[in-house]
């Protein structure tokens, strides 16, 4: 006999229902707090019936969830965390009644009348670990985007023609913000010998750039310097706040950097990360983001469920005799993975226009562009193309010729 203990999940606490596949309610539906004395409780409850065929069932809710998951998955029950698509879509009456109780028995009805695979296998420390990895990749990298938009307003107020010196992404490398951090405004950029700014930008660019061609840009410094009017003192409190987000960024960067080895070295350790970097314009750190959002790959039946899963499946609009298959993607799955996909699909096409123009990939996009599609159209066309190959490789254990 079918049995599911249906948990409805909320912040620190959990609606429990037990109940069979007759409609015979065993347990609750009674609230339980995420504590282990709570849940031990619970346990013994269930124990006590000596049920056979039983499945916790919960739907994922951020990161509320996991110690519901983690204490059943670590007691060696059946679990099965669903997206909370699946439940909203579920309605045991037309009412617009929602409570703690009346969601139990929507998952509840929801589980024996819903053939709702279980992808859920115990927790990997390898697949969890990289995921929590990868979503503080992505935290570090946008504190940095906003602390640099801040940087960038700083350094227009304190000395703007450093923009013409310091051009695109070299205003953010550490020899700027190095020369920036000593010689934050203007005037006192004035005040200072041309051979003490070359020995500066000298002593901390990592290019190897020679003395000769340090003294150079440190005059072309100086003269803008001495022409350049700011829109504050050197004095001023925002020259404080400039020094002050200098280390900020110096010190996410250093974090970042830490996070992004790391992250590499555990995806080393999946039989996928070969597979995945093999493939033309996929990089150590793509391939290891990608596997921090789909996982194990092989889990998938098809290319279709791997596709819904990331959000690529195209829409169905029927309206009478009109019938559309092919609307626009969905994004009701992994955004993240999407992202990671379409930059994936970005360095292929970029790398495959110089280098490789055979790419399957670069072809395909070429052929979609050539049918009028937008450049974003085709970049999500190629990234359901990516995911096919991904797969297929993922699923024979071959790497990319």
């Amino acid at each position: 006999m079918k049995t599911v203990c249906a948990i409805d999940v909320a912040k620190n606490k959990s609606m429990i229902l037990l109940i069979n596949e007759f409609g015979e309610i065993l347990i609750g539906p009674y609230e339980i707090k995420h504590n282990i004395v709570d849940f031990n409780l619970l346990n013994n409850k269930i124990k006590s019936f000596s049920i056979d065929d039983l499945t916790i069932f919960m739907e994922s809710t951020s990161t509320y969830h996991k110690p519901v998951q983690r204490y059943f998955i670590s007691n060696h029950y059946n679990v099965n965390v669903i997206n909370p698509i699946h439940s909203k879509n579920n309605s045991r009456n037309l009412r617009l009644t929602k409570t703690d109780k009346q969601d139990c028995f929507n998952l509840a009805d929801l589980f024996f009348k819903s053939n709702i695979k279980n992808n859920n296998s115990n927790i990997d420390d390898l697949y969890s670990n990289l995921n929590s990895l990868s979503r503080q990749y992505y935290h570090l990298t946008e504190n940095i985007v906003r602390i640099k938009n801040r940087y960038i307003q700083l350094v227009n107020l304190t000395f703007p023609e450093l923009a013409l010196c310091f051009k695109d992404r070299s205003l953010y490398g550490i020899t700027s913000l190095n020369f920036i951090k000593e010689f934050p405004h203007a005037d006192i950029v004035k005040n200072k010998r041309i051979d003490a700014l070359a020995h500066n930008l000298y002593n901390t660019s990592c290019l190897g750039i020679s003395y000769d061609r340090c003294l150079i840009k440190a005059k072309m410094i100086k003269d803008l310097a001495i022409n350049s009017y700011p829109g504050i003192d050197s004095n001023s409190e925002d020259v404080i706040n400039l020094l002050e987000i200098i280390d900020i960024i110096i010190f996410n960067q250093h974090k970042l950097d830490i996070c992004k080895e790391k992250m590499i070295a555990l995806a080393r350790q999946s039989f996928l990360f070969p597979i995945i970097n093999s493939i033309f314009g996929i990089g150590e750190l793509s391939a290891s983001l990608l596997i921090s959002e789909l996982r194990d790959v092989t889990r998938f039946d098809n290319v279709k469920q791997l596709n819904a899963f990331c959000g690529l499946d195209p829409t169905i609009i029927q309206s009478g005799n009109s019938i559309n298959y092919h609307g626009p993607i969905s994004k009701r799955g992994n955004r993240q993975a999407r992202k990671i996909l379409f930059n994936c699909c970005q360095n292929i096409i970029t790398s495959s226009a110089s280098h490789n123009q055979n790419n399957s990939i670069y072809q395909y996009f070429r052929k979609k562009q050539s049918e009028g599609k937008h450049y974003y159209e085709c970049i999500t066309a190629c990234s359901t193309k990516l995911l096919r190959i991904i797969l297929a490789l993922c699923k024979s254990n071959s790497l990319f010729q």
